[in-house]
């Protein structure tokens, strides 16, 4: 099988000129889609205050102190229309009865108007998500220390004391996001934040790098269609070494494109992969051999080379669409969507790689995801050594 291998590892170079074409196509749309969202373009927001009172005075300060919209307080009338009009992406109402919220510490419920599901009301909403924790924690650790002082017996501005204590708060604050937003539009129940280069870049990775895979694997009916592989199958290696020669192969070549992508993505994009980058690089071989397994059952159910082709981009493209390789899986509402999403390679891979990146080792979540794209491969390969060995 040695022999095979590094015969067929030889004939990569005949694949070079997709392998390179694939691995362009995801920098340069990583870095349309993300140079889109960037620059200095600011969504333009409208904020309606119905509580007026000074904590929500204070909250308004904080999301116009945000650098990625542009807020402006409007009355609701005028909020109304100009969402109408689409002079801005959408709105934040905050309702009365806010402080009274705050100051009993319970549920803010915070409402966000919006015309249409877009990127920028999902960023809007994960913004939103971060300022109202950061807000929240920091004026109840102020609270507690004018308390704390209070009952000591020491005399103080209480205001002063609460308003000093927050800002100080405020300066050492690290956002992590994990607060909860009744919406009347969007229903936040998911950690974590929207990074558009690190999506970008990991979604285009796993799209293109689907292609490399598949279509390297798919070279198998090419020898078919010349008899080589016939003869293969006749010579005294048996079939199983024959047949994991070819995915060995197939999987080197997917795997060394998207290393190539990540170290380019960590110099040129400047994307960091978090402290764990030999995690993501495991999460990355589990989704390259899913997808070399679902490639090689591929190309044991269609004839011809021309028919991969047709097949190849409908399968691939309608995949990568489900797993979120083009828009984040968490602005879809619908289920059956969602648990067709489940149903990808994709889907596990990106979400673990994202979240890894961005907060750290999650050992659960990383053993979950690597043991469902391992499985999946697994189901994919016995299936595919089923139907070649059929089909010959």
């Amino acid at each position: 099988m040695l022999n095979m291998l590094i015969l067929k590892l030889k004939l990569l170079k005949d694949d070079k000129i997709m392998i390179i074409i694939m691995t362009v196509m995801a920098l340069v749309l990583t870095f349309v889609f993300s140079s889109s969202m960037g620059g200095t373009y600011k969504p333009s927001v409208v904020i309606v205050d119905n509580d007026n009172t000074e904590l929500s005075e204070v909250l308004i300060k904080e999301m116009k102190n945000n650098n990625l919209f542009s807020s402006s307080v409007e009355s609701y009338d005028d909020a109304k229309s100009l969402i109408e009009e689409g002079k801005v992406i959408g709105g934040v109402l905050i309702k009365k009865g806010f402080s009274e919220s705050i100051e009993n510490k319970e549920d803010m419920n915070i409402s966000i108007f919006k015309v249409k599901d877009s990127m920028e009301i999902y960023q809007l909403e994960n913004i939103l998500k971060g300022i109202l924790y950061k807000f929240s924690t920091s004026y109840n650790t102020a609270k507690m220390t004018a308390d704390f002082i209070e009952d000591r017996g020491i005399s103080i501005n209480r205001e002063q004391e609460i308003k000093d204590v927050y800002e100080l708060s405020a300066d050492y604050w690290k956002y992590k996001n994990p607060m909860k937003i009744s919406s009347q539009v969007i229903d936040v129940t998911n950690e974590g934040s929207y990074d558009e280069i690190i999506h970008n870049l990991i979604g285009f990775t796993l799209f293109f790098s689907t292609f490399t895979i598949v279509f390297v694997g798919g070279d198998i009916l090419q020898e078919k269609k010349q008899n080589t592989w016939q003869r293969k199958l006749i010579s005294p290696v048996s079939k199983v070494s024959i047949m994991m020669s070819f995915i060995i192969a197939t999987f080197i070549a997917g795997f060394a494109q998207t290393l190539i992508i990540v170290l380019i993505g960590n110099y040129m994009f400047g994307v960091d992969w978090g402290p764990d980058i030999m995690v993501v690089l495991i999460l990355f071989a589990a989704f390259v051999f899913a997808v070399t397994c679902m490639g090689f059952t591929i190309a044991g159910i269609v004839k011809t080379h021309e028919q991969l082709s047709s097949i190849v981009p409908i399968i691939l493209v309608s995949s990568a669409m489900l797993g979120g390789c083009m828009w984040p899986l968490e602005i879809i509402t619908s289920k059956p969507l969602l648990f067709l999403a489940n149903l990808t390679p994709h889907k596990w891979a990106l979400q673990t790689i994202k979240r890894t990146a961005a907060f750290g080792l999650d050992v659960k979540q990383v053993l979950t995801a690597t043991g469902v794209l391992i499985f999946m491969g697994i189901i994919y390969l016995l299936a595919g050594l089923k139907l070649a060995q059929r089909n010959n």
